[in-house]
């Protein structure tokens, strides 16, 4: 699937095991349905939603003829929810999906669900480009904002130990660590962490971790005579290549012109 998708799902009394490769948003509607995931499950009904992270495994049943579901099928690599992403400063990867929860919808937002089911005809194959965008960036933004506040209240008052941070980064440079390694290094959720990061240094914990490499890459080129290829592994760099692009992107030129300017 390569573009994000807003639909209804009448569900019924169908019931099975799913297992995507993208995230999902499932909204109650009308009726009601089982939803399980291995940590537990919930009924969803009008106005209960289930974050669904891919390939997180859940079961489901309806419990009503009428059990019909609203549905935003998140595709991996969308430029749409990459755009959105960018807008609303935040990965919702790693915020909303990073793991399956169920939550509940405030009750001013019951009447976008009949709105959402009205532009989503039943039956109809394929909704309207804009409809759909208008759709999906609807509920992606207000799940959020029903979702975040949680995070939020976690993270006041509260700091990340820099020092400690950038020792565990610095100590992994040749392979860079992930979110959830940090995470756990650091003996926090991932969703926490994230949070922590954007607040206390405005970039998030991936920004972060490229923004040491390339600190201790501006060093090692400016204070050595350590070849690109060489250095870029050191680093955890492909090849010297992905390495120059990386660094003129954050320093708007070249490795090899920083490094005949300091010697000019």
């Amino acid at each position: 699937m390569h573009s994000s998708q807003a639909r209804r799902n009448l569900i019924a009394r169908q019931s099975g095991e799913h297992c995507h490769k993208y995230s999902q948003i499932l909204i109650g509607w009308q009726g009601e349905m089982e939803c399980e995931f291995r940590k537990g499950g919930s009924q969803l009904k009008k106005g209960t939603v289930a974050i669904v992270p891919d390939k997180a495994e859940h079961l489901f049943s309806g419990l009503s003829d009428n059990s019909e579901l609203l549905v935003i099928d998140v595709a991996p690599v969308d430029p749409y929810i990459q755009a959105l992403e960018q807008a609303c400063n935040t990965s919702f990867r790693e915020t909303l999906f990073q793991q399956a929860e169920f939550i509940s919808l405030n009750p001013e937002m019951l009447p976008l669900l009949d709105f959402a089911a009205g532009q989503l005809l039943n039956g109809k194959e394929q909704t309207d480009p804009q409809v759909n965008c208008q759709l999906i960036s609807l509920f992606l933004t207000q799940i959020c904002q029903v979702y975040s506040p949680d995070l939020t209240r976690q993270v006041v008052n509260k700091r990340l130990d820099a020092a400690r941070l950038n020792d565990i980064i610095d100590r992994r440079l040749a392979e860079p660590p992930d979110n959830s390694e940090l995470a756990n290094r650091l003996h926090l959720s991932e969703s926490h962490f994230y949070c922590l990061c954007q607040r206390q240094f405005g970039m998030t914990p991936q920004q972060y971790v490229m923004n040491r490499r390339m600190q201790r890459a501006q060093f090692l080129l400016l204070n050595s005579k350590m070849p690109l290829a060489v250095l870029a592994a050191e680093l955890g760099f492909a090849d010297a290549s992905s390495f120059s692009r990386a660094y003129k992107n954050h320093y708007q030129e070249t490795p090899g012109r920083a490094r005949r300017a300091i010697r000019a």
